[in-house]
């Protein structure tokens, strides 16, 4: 069995997280909001990484229903008790 060294260890954790960013990128502001609300929440990173990378082939769908886009931010103004 190979050694693997620190550095191609390094390398290779990269080359994953270009692979992944790829992926995530195009799905649009709203899922990339929502991934880091669960990694935020505690979730593993490269478990929701990887889960939100295989949402890709659904980009064009996700961008069609207007998924891809946050919602404008909500301000309260003068509520009632």
């Amino acid at each position: 069995m190979a050694c693997v060294t620190r550095t191609a260890l390094a390398r290779n954790t990269e080359a994953r997280l270009r692979y992944l960013a790829a992926q995530i990128h195009p799905l649009g502001e709203r899922p990339l909001f929502e991934l880091f609300r669960e990694v935020e929440a505690g979730s593993d990173l490269l478990q929701t990484l990887e889960r939100y990378a295989k949402l890709e082939p659904l980009t064009e769908f996700i961008s069609d229903l207007g998924g891809h886009q946050l919602p404008p931010p909500v301000r309260l103004v003068g509520g009632r008790r």
